[in-house]
C-alpha cells in the first residue's frame, strides 16, 4: 500500500473529525483572534518514540485551510526525543488553532502504533533473532489501512488486510469442514495465499503435508514451538500467535519462529505525547534555526545528492567540520538518509568505504555513518593513531548477528567430524570459511586464522572462486542469499549447496548430504532484501513490459532468477546512471538509495520493485544530530562513540580483511 492509498483511507476520516469538531467554525478563535493575524507554530515531541502520519498531519491543514504551509522536520519512521521538533505549520492562526486538535489526534494515534511496534521489534533484534513483527484485524473501525501504515513505519509488517485478500483457516473453519485437509481443499479454488491455524502439534504435521503458504501456531508454548521450527524445518513459514507482550517477545522469537503477530500494536497502543506551541518566542528561534539550518543544508548538498532534510543540527554541522578541516572525515555509506549522505566526504558500499579507510592517512578522526560491522572495519584497517567513531552505537546489523562467534566454530567442529579428516584441526584442508562484510570483527577474525577471506557483494564471486581453487568447499556466512546466488551465477548445481542450521546437529543434514556438498550456506538472511518477492517482480513485468528490474544478490534465488539483473549496491548505481534518457527501473534494494536515484535521475523511470518502502531501519538510526554530537565531542577533546577492537581479534581479522582487498572487487 502506498502513502497515497493511505491517504485516500484518510479522507473520509478527515471529513468526519472536521464536522465533529470544528461544525461551522471555532467560536472562540474568531471571537478573540482578527482574521488577518498570521502565526506560526511547532509541534513538538513530549516524550520518546516513533513518528507515524505526517503526511495525514498535512491533509488535515490543507483541508482546514489550503493557505496553510506544512513542512516536516524529520521522516514517518524516525526516532524522536523530547523537545523534537516534528514539523512546523504558518498561515493564518483562526486556521492553525481550529485544525490543531483534529490533526494532532491523528498524529498521536498513529504515532502510539509505531512507537509500540518499534518496541517489539526491537526486543526481537537484541537477542539477533530473525522473526517479524506482525500486526492484525484488530484495528479501530475505519483507521485499518492507517494503523497498519504506522506499523510498517515502525518496523513491522503487515498480516492480510482483510478476509478478502488472503485465507487464513482457524478452529472455526476446521471443525466446520471436519479437518484441515478438508478445509484446506475447499478453499483451494480462490486462488489467494493460504495460512492455517493449528493448535497442536498433530494438527501442525497435517498442515506441512499439504503446501500452505504460511501456518500459525495458536497459544503454543515454548517447547511446542521450538518442536514445531524443528519439524516444520524451513518447509512453511511459522507465525506465534497469542500471549505476546513484551515480555514474551523475545523468549517466542528465539524458538525460532518466522513471524509473531500482535494484536496489541493497533488495539492497545497509548498514544504518543505531542504537542503544538504557536506564537511563543523561543519556538520562533527554533523555526528561525530550523531554516538556516536548511540553508546550510542546500549549500552542502548543491551535488546531485540534494537532501531534503532540514534541522538545526545541520548547521552546525557544516561549521564543526570547517572549525576541525583535516583532521576528521566522515564516511556515508549509500543506505544512509539524504540528509546524514550530504555531509559524507566519501560515499559508497561496503567494499568502497573499507577500501577508503585504508586511504584516510591524514585524518585523525574517521567518522562512519552506516553500521557496527562497518566501523569495525574501518577501525582494524585505520592507522594506529586514528580513531573510528560511530554516530550510533545501537546501529547494528540484523543480518549480522545472525551468525556468531560459537555457532560458527560448533559448525567448524562438526564439518571436521564428518570431513574423514582425521582430527577436527585438518577441516581447513578442507574448507575454506568465506564471511561476507556484514558480519563482526569476530567472525572476520575467525576467517583470518583459518586461511579464509572476507568478501563483499561486488566481489563475492572473485573470492569464491578464489576460496574453490584451494580447497574443495566453502563454508559462507552468515548470508544465505548472496552465497546460493553467487555460487549458483558461477555454475555450481543446487545440489551441490546445503543450508546450514546452526541450531541443528550438523546443520540439519546427514554426514553423506554433508561430504557431498561444495558450499555450506548459513542460514542467515537480510531482512531488507528479504522483502523483495517474485510476485513483485512479475507485477512490474505486467504493468511495465518494457521495465528493467535490477537488484541485489541479497535477495532471494527466486527474485534474482525473474529479475533482469543483479548486483552490488555500486553495481546498481552504475548500471542506472549509464542508461539512456527514458529507461524505465524496477529497484529492489534499500528504499533511500532508490529514492535518491529517482531525485537525482529524473530523466529515467526509477521506482522501488516492492510496493511499501523497504528501509534499513539500522542504517536509519544514523541523524545529522547524532553526528554533530559526535563532531561537538572532538572539539571538546571528547571521543564520543568510539569503535574499538580488541588488538588480536583485529590482528587476525585484517588478514581475512586483506586477502579481500586483494582479490579484486
Amino acid at each position: 500500500m502506498k502513502i497515497e492509498d493511505v491517504l485516500v483511507a484518510a479522507q473520509p476520516l478527515i471529513e468526519r473529525t472536521i464536522e465533529e469538531d470544528l461544525g461551522p467554525g471555532d467560536a472562540t478563535s474568531e471571537a478573540v483572534l482578527p482574521a488577518d493575524l498570521m502565526l506560526r507554530g511547532c509541534v513538538l515531541a513530549k516524550a520518546p518514540g516513533v513518528v507515524a502520519g505526517l503526511p495525514v498531519l498535512e491533509a488535515v491543514f490543507a483541508r482546514v485551510d489550503p493557505a496553510l504551509q506544512f513542512r516536516a522536520l524529520v521522516q514517518d519512521g524516525d526516532r524522536v526525543v523530547p523537545g523534537t521538533v516534528v514539523a512546523e505549520v504558518e498561515g493564518p492562526a483562526r486556521s492553525m488553532l481550529a485544525a490543531e486538535r483534529i490533526a494532532l489526534n491523528f498524529l498521536q494515534h498513529l504515532s502510539g502504533v509505531a512507537t509500540l511496534t518499534r518496541a517489539f521489534v526491537d526486543r526481537v533484534q537484541a537477542i539477533g533473532a530473525g522473526a517479524a513483527i506482525l500486526d492484525t484485524r484488530k484495528t479501530l473501525p475505519g483507521y485499518r489501512a492507517l494503523e497498519k501504515y504506522a506499523v510498517r513505519m515502525g518496523g513491522g509488517q503487515n498480516h492480510r488486510m482483510g478476509l478478502y485478500d488472503m485465507v487464513l483457516i482457524k478452529d472455526n473453519h476446521v471443525d466446520a469442514a471436519a479437518s484441515i485437509t478438508a478445509a484446506v481443499e475447499r478453499c483451494r479454488a480462490t486462488g489467494l495465499p493460504i495460512e492455517v491455524e493449528v493448535r497442536d502439534l498433530a494438527e501442525l504435521r497435517e498442515a506441512l503435508t499439504l503446501g500452505v503458504d504460511q501456518i500459525m501456531l495458536d497459544n503454543m508454548s515454548l517447547d511446542e514451538m521450538r518442536e514445531a521450527v524443528r519439524l516444520a524445518d524451513g518447509q512453511v513459514p511459522l507465525e506465534a500467535s497469542g500471549g505476546v507482550d513484551l515480555d514474551t517477545v523475545a523468549d517466542i522469537a528465539a524458538t525460532g519462529v518466522d513471524y509473531i503477530s500482535v494484536g496489541a500494536l493497533t488495539h492497545s497502543a497509548p498514544a504518543l505525547d505531542l504537542s503544538m506551541k504557536i506564537g511563543e518566542q523561543e519556538i520562533q528561534q527554533v523555526v528561525s534555526q530550523a531554516r538556516e539550518a536548511d540553508a546550510a543544508l542546500a549549500s552542502r548538498a548543491a551535488s546531485r545528492a540534494a537532501s531534503r532534510a532540514a534541522s538545526r543540527a545541520a548547521a552546525r554541522v557544516t561549521a564543526l567540520k570547517a572549525e576541525l578541516g583535516d583532521r576528521v572525515v566522515v564516511l556515508g555509506h549509500h543506505y544512509q538518509r539524504d540528509a546524514v549522505i550530504a555531509f559524507a566526504d566519501f560515499r559508497g558500499d561496503s567494499l568502497k568505504l573499507a577500501r577508503e579507510a585504508t586511504r584516510q592517512q591524514e585524518a585523525k578522526y574517521i567518522v562512519f555513518c552506516g553500521v557496527h560491522f562497518m566501523a569495525e572495519t574501518a577501525a582494524m584497517l585505520a592507522q594506529p593513531d586514528q580513531v573510528v567513531l560511530l554516530p550510533d552505537l545501537e546501529a547494528g546489523c540484523p543480518l549480522a548477528e545472525m551468525a556468531r562467534l560459537e555457532d560458527v566454530e560448533a559448525a567448524w567442529a562438526a564439518l571436521g567430524q564428518v570431513m574423514d579428516v582425521g582430527n577436527v584441526e585438518n577441516v581447513e584442508n578442507e574448507v575454506m570459511p568465506i564471511t561476507y562484510v556484514n558480519s563482526s570483527a569476530a567472525l572476520k577474525a575467525f576467517c583470518g586464522r583459518h586461511g579464509g577471506s572476507v568478501c563483499t557483494s561486488s566481489n563475492a564471486a572473485d573470492v569464491l572462486a578464489w576460496a574453490l581453487a584451494r580447497r574443495p568447499r566453502v563454508l559462507f556466512f552468515p548470508d544465505q542469499h548472496l552465497g546460493r546466488n553467487t555460487a549458483k551465477g558461477m555454475g555450481i548445481p543446487l545440489t551441490e549447496m546445503c543450508l546450514w542450521n546452526p541450531s541443528r546437529d550438523f546443520g540439519g543434514h546427514d554426514v553423506e548430504t554433508l561430504r557431498d556438498a561444495r558450499v555450506f550456506l548459513w542460514r542467515g538472511w537480510c531482512n531488507v532484501h528479504q522483502r523483495f518477492r517474485p510476485e513483485h517482480v512479475l507485477a512490474w513485468r505486467e504493468r511495465e513490459p518494457d521495465i528493467n528490474v535490477i537488484v541485489h544478490p541479497e535477495c532471494s534465488m527466486e527474485v534474482v532468477d525473474l529479475a533482469d539483473e543483479a548486483g552490488s549496491t555500486a553495481y546498481i548505481i552504475r548500471r542506472v546512471e549509464e542508461a539512456e534518457p527514458g529507461t524505465k527501473w524496477a529497484i529492489g534494494t534499500e528504499f533511500n538509495l532508490v529514492n535518491r536515484l529517482k531525485a537525482e535521475l529524473p530523466e529515467q523511470f526509477i521506482a522501488s520493485l516492492a510496493p511499501e518502502p523497504s528501509y534499513c531501519r539500522t542504517m536509519n538510526l544514523i541523524t545529522v544530530e547524532k553526528l554533530a554530537r559526535v563532531l561537538e565531542g572532538l572539539t571538546r577533546g571528547e571521543l564520543v562513540n568510539q569503535v574499538m577492537v580488541p588488538d588480536d581479534v583485529a590482528r587476525d581479522a585484517r588478514i581475512a580483511l586483506e586477502r579481500m582487498l586483494e582479490v579484486g572487487s
